[in-house]
């Protein structure tokens, strides 16, 4: 037979009342705190659940970041290739001007003159540099322009007019998901057809209109007039791919915004406390320590006690 002395109940009782008034101090810090757990022991499997969920999260920002210096390099080829395609539509107004047969060999020249200011400029755009100093058209190599001025591209072939690679970049905005945010100048200044069916490019288009213009040249000035046409085809196409980069790239921004959000609800509703559950906790557990306290102190001035004393 175990016998139950007044020390042993003394004991008991405080020992209830250390861990009531340990719960009541807990539950007062979660309140003060906000979260659920105050530490990792407290609950292992969602600490864990949260770990992985922040990694998603920071990851999902990361592509949304990724998604950001996409869209600044996609507004500035667009805005490089508008330029372009308002040039060329300039340069075929020249030609069907310079085609007139009742201008004279003077008004050509001048018309040649603002072709080939038409022609420097397209060299500029295609030496462009993207917010991070990168050369826009100009894929994997960066140590220099990737078109020189100083070339003749009726003498040169593109490949040594060009002095970039065929390298198109790819950013990853997903797991397993990339979207191509470069666009060679291989592809963008050649890569089309001639009137006459060979393959050609911007410049040795333009440089060939010139040329007509200041030789009085006739027949080559209509097939500048073709050439130039198939090259505002070939640009507005370049465009168009463009744009439709930057609509994947704005769908894709919509389903990493609404996946933040569904993670950030997630994340709150484990780690953030229940504060009206909480706060009951809260009542009901002083109840309680004051019930014990009470009970404790009744107790404490029964004879047996006053004699342990």
């Amino acid at each position: 037979m175990i016998r139950v002395t007044n020390t042993t109940i003394f004991d008991r009782i405080t020992t209830q009342l250390s861990q009531q008034q340990a719960r009541l101090a807990e539950t007062q810090e979660k309140i003060s705190t906000g979260r659920n757990f105050l530490r990792p022991s407290d609950a292992p499997d969602q600490v864990a659940a949260l770990d992985r969920l922040e990694s998603t999260v920071r990851q999902t920002e990361r592509y949304s970041s990724n998604i950001g210096r996409i869209k600044d390099k996609l507004s500035l080829q667009e805005l490089a290739i508008t330029s372009m395609n308002n040039d060329l539509t300039r340069a075929k107004e020249l030609m069907v001007q310079g085609a007139n047969g009742t201008l004279n060999a003077a008004s050509r020249e001048a018309l040649a003159i603002e072709l080939d200011s038409i022609y420097t400029n397209l060299i500029a755009i295609g030496n462009r540099k993207d917010v991070d100093g990168s050369y826009l058209f100009s894929g994997y190599v960066q140590d220099k322009a990737p078109f020189d001025a100083s070339k003749d591209p009726l003498v040169t072939p593109f490949s040594e007019f060009y002095a970039g690679n065929d390298e198109i970049q790819k950013i990853a905005v997903d797991d397993g998901y990339t979207i191509d945010a470069g666009m060679p100048g291989s592809r963008l200044y050649a890569g089309f057809e001639s009137a006459s069916g060979a393959r050609t490019n911007l410049f040795k288009v333009l440089k060939s209109a010139s040329e007509a213009l200041k030789a009085d040249d006739g027949a080559g000035m209509t097939t500048a007039i073709d050439d130039i046409d198939n090259a505002l085809t070939h640009i507005n196409v370049r465009l168009a791919q463009v744009g439709s980069k930057m609509r994947t790239a704005e769908n894709q921004m919509s389903v990493l915004t609404d996946r933040s959000a569904t993670l950030e609800q997630i994340i709150s509703q484990v780690e953030e406390l229940d504060y009206i559950s909480a706060v009951t906790e809260l009542k009901n557990q002083t109840l309680a320590l004051q019930a014990g306290q009470s009970s404790f102190a009744q107790i404490s001035n029964l004879s047996l006690f006053n004699y342990i004393k």
